[in-house]
């Protein structure tokens, strides 16, 4: 079906929402640019003061040790206040003050103290005269100690009259005496690279970061101290008290983003218009395209005053496409029904007669098979067949899973699969649903016969089919398949087959691809339901004796159980029959233990056999939930000092049951106790009587001989602890219900 009204409809839209969404996106953009501006001011400005404390704080920690170092040092006051005279001894100390006073504070570039009375200037490693010191002007200026501030703006620092390149320093001026300064200064000069180096180590990422001093000069910092633009948007100014200076603080400039902060009113004004003009557009192109739907509308009312058909609806105001949706709905569905009539009864026709064709193909001549395949629209003519069956795997949870129609469209699915593939391989493929969970599935050749086996290539097609229903629905499927057969009066045969084929997945499992077994194939031989039976009621007595030996023969009944051809009746029988033996092993114990196996509960046990798919979804259950009984008893058990006791006395009986003098007397000797006591406890604890007990395990030991082994009876007897033969035939024949001679000849034969 075309949709080009469709595309044309989507594409006459898609502009208009791009550019709505575009100039939205901007304005998200903007919106959120002036926000991180705001909460960039006030960082910056946290980060100013914090770069403004550090600055002041070093220049303090110089002032400070300058103070106590110098200005109030003996031979520093001694120098100051004897003027004139020449005295090398004295000058050496001062100078050896001015070096342990730099010596801790890299940042200092030199020390000089100028004395106001000779004009004298000492510094850390020579000395001259005002006159010809090249810091002259510095010092003239700084005498009046009319300055603001302790430390002085960025400036050149000449020590000789000569000298070409000065150094960048700030300088510290302290006056002696300390208030009136009329014998001189002590002057110290700070490293304009000493204060960069600090800046730079401050400076963060994406933060422009400025010092000035108090004239305007910039001490370094990012390349913000010299953009001609000024300071970046956002930035923060601090001024310090203490030094006069300037900090900038501002976010480094982010190119295209700046410009289009710059531009935000535009953007909005941009935004505003595209949003407006999208909605005229909308409203143009909808009445546009309103135009067909306008014209269906209009021929359905005439044809409806015209003629007033039946399945013709009333239009609800506004409800256009609700009017037209009910008008086409109900034509198709009376054309439908129409069709459906005449399709019923050849549907019918046609699963009836694959039924019959897959079930009793030897009843059916050709010529009758000719003349249905011409009535049905088949092609009859084959000289070889492979009928096989696809069961959808746990079908009970399909069921409960999925409503009617959902199950519907799902097999609906799986038959269309099937189809489309082997028509996809070019072979004639007929397909009929034979049961609720089961399509039926008859291929036909033209080729000639070439033996019973399925062909590799319908295998192939059925691995297809099953990868493909795995992959893609909530659910799988099984195929059994039976050997090919030549014309039309195998098809019976190999329908079976494919049944039996099917019935393996019991035991191998679902969710595969199963072939007729290989005539010489070699099997196990599969035991009686006699041992099956056997082996249950040793499970279920080990169980109820806290023998670990239950668990290894419940696996042997899984065994035995998977070996053999039993049908999922048998398999729900003999559970079943394990339950029983269960709770009736069990309610031979104490009451507390009997009320711990009453409230547990068996998993694992069916009820049907539609309750389950193969064999091994029953075994894990039903093994962990008699685990999680097992260890609710032994708790208890280990708690209670009889159990103790009778589990000593089983182990006991276990090592000396040969011993034909062994009694209930012997052991009751052993245990110091009274022969009653004895047997009542072990009775309570384990369930079973000593008496039956001992017999129980004599016989398991003489089965097992009897089967092992060649000895006589008589020899048999007396291994497992009985002097008479007689006695052991006896005991034998009662437990058995055979006599030892029968045994041994039964399990020989």
């Amino acid at each position: 079906m075309h949709k080009k009204w469709l595309y044309r409809l989507i594409l006459s839209y898609l502009p208009i929402l791009f550019a709505v969404v575009f100039c939205l996106i901007i304005l998200f953009f903007l919106t959120l640019n002036e926000t991180i501006e705001k909460q960039t001011a006030q960082a910056n400005e946290v980060y100013a003061e914090n770069v403004m404390q550090i600055v002041d704080t070093t220049l303090r920690n110089i002032e400070t040790p300058m103070i106590k170092s110098l200005l109030l040092n003996d031979k520093v006051e001694r120098y100051f206040s004897s003027p004139g005279g020449h005295d090398p001894y004295g000058d050496y100390g001062v100078t050896e003050v001015l070096l342990d006073f730099m010596s801790p504070l890299p940042m200092i570039d030199s020390v000089y103290l100028y004395r106001e009375a000779d004009g004298k200037v000492l510094m850390q490693h020579f000395s001259s005269s005002l006159p010809v010191f090249g810091d002259k002007a510095f010092i003239e200026a700084s005498m009046p100690g009319t300055a603001p501030y302790a430390w002085s703006g960025l400036r050149g620092l000449h020590l000789f009259a000569g000298e070409e390149q000065p150094k960048s320093v700030i300088s510290l001026v302290k006056l002696v005496p300390y208030f009136s300064g009329e014998q001189g200064l002590i002057v110290v000069n700070v490293r304009k690279e000493s204060l960069q180096g600090l800046i730079q180590d401050m400076n963060q990422a994406n933060t422009e970061v400025c010092l000035k001093d108090a004239e305007g000069r910039s001490f370094g910092g990012s390349e913000a101290c010299a953009d001609p633009e000024g300071p970046a948007p956002g930035a923060v100014s601090l001024t310090s008290a203490y030094t006069g200076w300037t900090v900038q603080v501002g976010m480094a400039r982010q190119g295209m983003f700046s410009l289009l902060s710059s531009f935000s009113n535009l953007w909005a004004l941009l935004g505003f218009v595209a949003i407006i003009g999208g909605i005229a557009a909308m409203t143009y192109i909808s009445h546009r395209h309103y135009r067909p739907l306008g014209e269906v509308m209009s021929r359905i009312h005439t044809f409806g005053e015209k003629n007033s058909p039946a399945w013709l609806p009333q239009a609800k105001d506004g409800d256009e496409f609700s009017f037209i949706g009910h008008a086409l709905e109900n034509l198709i569905e009376q054309t439908n029904s129409y069709e459906k009539q005449q399709e019923e009864g050849m549907l019918y026709l046609r699963s009836h007669f694959f039924k019959q064709l897959l079930e009793s193909s030897e009843d059916i001549s050709t010529e009758q098979w000719t003349r249905e395949a011409q009535r049905m629209g088949l092609s009859g003519e084959f000289e070889q067949a492979v009928a096989g069956v696809v069961e959808i795997d746990f079908y009970e949870s399909f069921t409960t899973e999925y409503s009617p129609r959902d199950q519907s469209l799902f097999k609906f699915t799986l038959r269309s699969v099937m189809e489309e593939i082997a028509d996809r391989e070019g072979e004639s493929l007929w397909t009929e649903w034979v049961g609720p969970s089961r399509l039926g599935l008859l291929y036909r050749s033209a080729g000639e016969y070439t033996g019973p086996a399925v062909p590799g290539k319908v295998l192939a097609m059925a691995e297809s089919a099953r990868v493909w229903v795995k992959d893609h629905v909530k659910f799988t499927v099984t195929f059994g398949f039976g050997g090919q057969v030549s014309g039309l009066r195998g098809l019976s045969g190999s329908y079976r087959q494919a049944l039996e084929s099917l019935d393996r997945k019991i035991t191998d499992g679902p969710n595969r691809v199963y072939v007729p077994a290989a005539e010489d194939a070699v099997r196990p031989p599969a035991e009686g339901m006699d041992v099956l039976v056997q082996a249950i009621r040793d499970g279920a007595q080990l169980y109820r004796l806290g023998n670990a030996d239950w668990e290894p023969m419940m696996e042997r009944m899984f065994a035995l159980m998977a070996s053999g051809s039993y049908s999922k009746e048998d398999i729900v029988r003999l559970l079943q029959l394990l339950e029983s033996q269960l709770a009736k092993e069990m309610q031979e114990l104490p009451q507390p233990l009997r009320e711990v196996w009453d409230s547990g509960g068996l998993r694992g046990i069916p009820r049907s056999a539609e309750a389950f798919e193969w064999i091994e979804e029953l075994r894990a259950p039903l093994l962990d939930s008699l685990r999680e009984m097992e260890e609710r008893v032994r708790e208890l058990r280990m708690n209670r000092e009889h159990y103790n006791l009778a589990n000593r006395v089983r182990e006991f009986v276990a090592e000396h049951y040969a011993n034909p003098d062994f009694s209930l007397t012997h052991v009751s000797e052993t245990f110091a106790m009274n022969t009653k006591t004895l047997s009542r406890i072990f009775k309570e604890e384990l369930g079973e009587n000593f008496v039956d007990y001992l017999a129980r395990l004599r016989m398991e030991e003489a089965k097992r001989l009897l089967r092992e082994t060649d000895e006589p009876v008589q020899s048999v007897a007396e291994k497992v602890g009985y002097l008479y033969p007689m006695s052991f035939i006896r005991v034998f024949k009662r437990l058995e219900n055979m006599t030892p001679g029968e045994y041994r000849k039964e399990r020989d034969g």
